[in-house]
Order: C-alpha cells, then structure tokens, then sequence
C-alpha cells in the first residue's frame, strides 16, 4: 500500500485553494494543517478543505511532527524565507514558482534543504500537466521536423495598483515573476539553456515591470518570442514552429488545454480533461519522489529550477 502523505499549507489564498482541492484527488495525500496569519481565515480554509488543524502562526504549525511535506503558497517575496523556516523545522517542501526572487536566495533554500536531507521542489505544475507534456513529446518526435522557433506569451490588464502584489516591488511584484516565468519555462523546456537573451522591459510606476518582451537565443539557431503583461490581455498561448509544420498550445496554455497539431498530414486536436484543477500532478509526483527515497524530483529537478531562475535573474537586470 502506497505511504500516506500529511500536507501542510502555508497560505489560504486562490491558489492555495486550487491546490487543496485537488489533493482530494489523490488517494495517498491528506490534508493535514494550514496556516494563515489571521486564525478565522485559517479555521474558514480548514473547514472549507477538511484540514484536521488550523494554525494562526506558521512557526506553531511547523512544530507539529505529524506532517510530512509544506506546500508554500504565501505571495512572492515570502518563498524563500517559508521555504527556509519550514526546512529547518524538519518538513518537505514544495513551494509555489517563482521559487526565489534571484538565484542568491534560491541557493539558499537548496542549502537549507541539503543541509537536513529533506526532500525540495518548485511547484512549477505546467511541468507535470498532460497536455505540456504531450506539446513537449510532439515537438521531440518529428510531427513538426525539427522545431526551430517559439511564440509564447501571458497577459491580463490588471490597473496599477500600487499596494497590489502584481505591482508591489516589496511583494515580489512584476509581470516576470508572476507570469513570466511561464514562457520562460516554455522556451528552457523546449530549447533547452539559452545561449542567448535579451529583454525590453516597460516599468510600472513603483518601478516593477508592467511589460515584458523577451527573446532568447539556444543551440542549433532555435529562438524564442516571449512576453508577459499586466497591460493588455494577450493570447496567453504557446506555438512551436518546425520545419514540417507547427504545435500550438490553446489558450491558457500554462493550464491544462488543447494542443493542436497541423502537419503535412492535417490538423490535429488533442483534448485534455481534468477531475480538478491540475494541481494533483505536481503534488502526485513530488509524493512519488519521497516515497522513493529522494530529495528532489527527477521530472523537474533543483538543477533546472536553478536555470529557470537564472533567465529570471537575466531578464530583470536593467536595461540601457
């Protein structure tokens, strides 16, 4: 019989609420705790989600010895010092993408980790849905020839708020960090580390970018088109042009959706269901990993969380 897994979240907003739901799909995982700064808040998630244990204090959940893995959903700039606190008190952790706000800080949870052998991932679930993963297996085997150029893009107009997380600096705010990082992720999955990348970026009165336009340069003369908003709304889509013809992920292609192929041989959708929200399948492989024994999870490792950040790191430094 599979182990079971006692998760703890740390958070109570949409996303932590997405992903708490979709653990009650998985047979072997249990909600066991969340942790918010306000206790009613904490008590309304419990209760919502069926978590046995509800904490007004991150630190007095992390004591309880009865769970087996964190899952950090706590706003941008509060990764790394989570991800950290919840290592040293013992626990596995899965923390939500951007994993860090700079490579510094990313090697600092990964320390943390390695220094108490305990099991780390970015909770980057495009990487696990199904459709990604077929988009990635059509674009390897020849449907398209070979895959030279990709178009990839996130955008929503949300208005300048300066006291929002999208815009507030001290909140990890950016159009990078927040969406971003999906075309990012895009380009590395496909392409591989890019040889080369340059980036325009618009900023945002409190400084954060609003806009982003990044292009990235990677082996065999293969490219990429990236961009990110919170001007405009774009087509939030992703499509690999090849020699023999091209992919392309509907929108939103960072959620699971349909991919359609279009070769010399036709036009081809592939459809994609999910009983949640998609949020199980990076939850399900991490549950995988530790039950093998490991610290890291070999479908999207440290070492490539690591690169994703460093394009991160990248295309935030200032341009003249």
């Amino acid at each position: 019989m599979a182990q079971k897994f006692r998760w703890a979240i740390i958070g109570t907003g949409f996303i932590a609420k997405q992903f708490a739901f979709d653990l009650k799909l998985l047979p072997n995982a249990e909600l066991y705790a969340v942790s918010s700064r306000n206790a009613k808040t904490a008590e309304k998630f419990a209760i919502e989600f069926g978590a046995k244990k509800h904490y007004a204090s991150r630190d007095k959940m992390l004591a309880d010895e009865s769970i087996d893995i964190v899952y950090i959903a706590t706003p941008n700039h509060c990764h790394a010092p989570d991800s950290i606190t919840a290592l040293n008190a013992g626990k596995a952790v899965l923390c939500e993408k951007p994993f860090a706000l700079n490579s510094a800080e990313l090697e600092s949870i990964i320390k943390a980790a390695k220094s108490k052998n305990l099991f780390l991932m970015e909770a980057l679930w495009t990487a696990f849905l199904p459709s990604f993963k077929k988009f990635a297996e059509l674009a390897n085997n020849g449907s398209i020839g070979e895959a030279k150029l990709l178009r990839a893009d996130f955008g929503f107009n949300s208005p300048f708020n300066p006291n929002s997380r999208l815009y507030d600096p001290k909140q990890g705010g950016g159009s990078i960090y927040d969406i971003g990082i999906y075309p990012l992720f895009a380009a590395y999955s496909i392409f591989g580390k890019p040889q080369e990348q340059q980036s325009i970026k618009i900023p945002s009165p409190t400084g954060t970018d609003v806009t982003a336009l990044i292009q990235t340069r990677h082996k065999n003369d293969k490219v990429a088109m990236l961009a990110s908003s919170f001007a405009v709304d774009l087509d939030t889509e992703a499509i690999l042009y090849g020699t023999k013809g091209k992919l392309k992920l509907n929108k939103c292609f960072h959620v699971p959706t349909k991919l359609t192929l279009q070769n010399e041989n036709g036009t081809f959708d592939f459809e994609f269901s999910e009983l949640g929200n998609g949020y199980q399948h990076e939850a399900a492989a991490a549950m995988n990993a530790m039950e093998k024994g490991l610290t890291e999870c070999p479908e999207w490792s440290l070492e490539q969380s690591k690169v994703l950040m460093g394009m991160v790191d990248y295309a935030l430094l200032p341009t003249a």
